[in-house]
Formats: structure tokens, C-alpha cells, sequence
């Protein structure tokens, strides 16, 4: 736990490259620690609606006021404020709130850093994200999965691949367990840097770990190959899923629609959106559009017109 703790701290070091890594086994020398489960989510889903922006300082003003209070509120109070601040992208909010707890000597827990955690990841600053983490760990709360997640999400959306596999292969070999939603952010983020093979492989690696490829994993793939014009690929993947009784979703289905439309076979891509009507997929705004789009570019205003009026 030191090392993490380590690199924590110093994270915003450069990180060696690990896409090779998913090429070879990872056997764990720690005997398994089972990341807690999340009660994080679950907090957040029992807010009420997120403030409007207009009711923000009717927000601050709770917490200001509860924060004067002779008897001080339980810190849970706090954090509703400071969820429901974040749910509506206040974020330099939370920080100025959270500072004031700071000043009045209140301690935050796992909930209250977790948001503002997330607060730093949303707004790109991951070092500042990691210092809280390091936080976390110095009052030796239990990071769940919720947390782990929030700062590899972070990294994959501040381009930071590299360090994002580093950081789960770190964890990964002190014996955490992660989620499906771990690795389908973890391939997004190398199919948005355009690391397909390396997804590809992760893919293919993480039964291993007792995780079970869901469509959200494959159709991230399934979206950069056909960006990639690798349509054919791209169909071996959905055949696969198809085989493994993943079923795919719309945005399967738009992907590969699109696919079939820059390749020029706007004949395939009628027959898949007609396939996924009568599989009882709802085509989305976007994946009409898409095929009007295809149409458009093949010449077929006629063919384009008739899917022009859907909502």
C-alpha cells in the first residue's frame, strides 16, 4: 500500500508505457484485496435534484449557515450540498466550500473527497485529483471502485492513457479488483488515443481478471474500427458479441451504420438499421441522421427523404 501511496504523491511524473503490457500475463504476488463496495453511488443517487444555477447561492448559504451553527451539522450535510454543487458542474464552488470546512477544522470522509475528487477530474486538473487521493489514503479510508474509477476516467480524458494503465497495473498487482466499468473506461481511452490493438488485447485479457466484456467495451472498439475504415474488423467484433449473447445496443448499430456508410455500402447500412428495427432497437436522432448523411453522399436524395422525418 506504501507504494501506491508513493506514487499517488508523485503522479504527475511521466510514466513508463505499459501497451505492451496486455500482450503478456500479470500474475499478482499479493494475495487478493477486495476494493470495498461502493456506497458512494448510492449517496449520490439519494440527492435531490441538482440545483439550477439560480439557486446556487441559496446552496452556499446552507452550507455557510450550517457551518456557523454552535453544533455542527454531520459532515453527510455538507456533502449533499457539495454533490449536488458538483452534479450541476459548479465546480469552483466546491472548492471554495470545501476550503471553508478546511478553515473551520471539519474533517471530510470518503464521500466528501470523493467529490471533490471528481470536481478535479472534470475540470483537467489530475495532479491536484491525485493529491486528493493521496488524502484519502493518509486517513486510511477504503477506496472502492467509485473512486479508483473516477481518477482513470480523469487520466483517459486528459489524454493520459499511459499513466491511466500504469495506475491500474499498480493497483491491479497489490491485489484490487475491479469492475466492468473500470475497463470500458480504460478502452475508450485507448481507442480515443488510437491504441485499437491494445484495446483489442485488454479485450481479450480481462476474463482473466473475472470480468465479463459487455457492449460498451465492444462497441468502443466496434467505433474505432469503422472511423478506421475497418468495417470488416469492426463486423467480426459484433458477430462475436452476437456469439457470446451480448446483445448489441443503438449505439452499436450507429457505429457500424456509419461504417458502412464511409465505405460506400449504403445498401448494408439499410439492411442493418432494418435489422435492428426488427430485433426492437429503437434508431436514435443520430443513427437516422447518420444514414441520411450516407445517402446524402451517394447521390440518393430520393432514398435520404424517406428517412428524413423521424424524431
Amino acid at each position: 500500500m506504501a507504494n501506491i501511496f508513493n506514487m499517488a504523491t508523485a503522479f504527475s511524473m511521466n510514466s513508463r508505457s505499459r501497451l505492451r503490457y496486455y500482450a503478456v500475463p500479470l500474475h499478482s504476488p499479493y494475495s487478493p484485496l477486495t476494493v470495498g463496495v461502493s456506497h458512494f453511488a448510492l449517496f449520490l443517487s439519494s440527492l435531490s435534484q441538482p440545483p439550477s444555477p439560480r439557486h446556487v447561492d441559496e446552496a452556499v448559504h446552507s452550507f455557510t449557515r450550517m457551518l456557523s451553527m454552535r453544533r455542527t451539522p454531520p459532515i453527510i450535510q455538507f456533502n449533499k450540498i457539495l454533490g449536488s454543487l458538483a452534479n450541476t458542474n459548479h465546480f469552483p464552488t466546491v472548492f471554495s466550500l470545501f476550503q471553508q470546512l478546511q478553515t473551520k477544522g471539519i474533517t471530510p470522509d470518503l464521500f466528501t473527497l470523493t467529490i471533490l475528487m471528481n470536481c478535479c477530474c472534470a475540470m483537467g486538473r489530475i495532479t491536484l485529483a491525485f493529491s486528493v487521493f493521496a488524502k484519502i489514503l493518509r486517513m486510511h479510508y477504503q477506496s472502492d471502485t467509485v473512486t479508483l474509477n473516477t481518477l482513470l476516467k480523469g487520466l483517459c480524458l486528459s489524454g493520459n492513457i499511459h499513466k491511466a494503465l500504469h495506475f491500474h497495473d499498480t493497483l491491479l498487482a497489490h491485489g484490487f479488483q475491479f469492475s466492468q466499468v473500470t475497463y470500458g473506461t480504460l478502452i475508450n481511452g485507448l481507442c480515443k488515443t488510437g491504441h485499437i490493438t491494445a484495446a483489442i488485447q485488454m479485450l481479450r485479457k480481462i476474463p482473466q481478471y473475472g470480468i465479463v466484456p459487455n457492449v460498451v467495451m465492444y462497441s468502443a472498439i466496434i467505433d474505432s474500427l469503422c472511423k478506421d475504415t475497418l468495417v470488416s474488423h469492426a463486423f467480426h467484433l459484433y458477430s462475436e458479441m452476437l456469439s457470446k449473447g451480448i446483445s448489441p445496443n443503438v449505439i452499436t448499430y450507429t457505429t457500424l451504420i456509419y461504417g458502412l456508410c464511409l465505405a460506400g455500402q449504403i445498401n448494408g447500412a439499410i439492411d442493418l438499421l432494418n435489422d435492428m428495427v426488427l430485433k426492437n432497437i429503437t434508431p436514435s436522432v443520430v443513427t437516422y441522421n447518420t444514414l441520411i448523411d450516407g445517402l446524402c453522399k451517394d447521390g440518393n436524395i430520393k432514398g435520404a427523404k424517406c428517412y428524413g422525418y423521424h424524431d
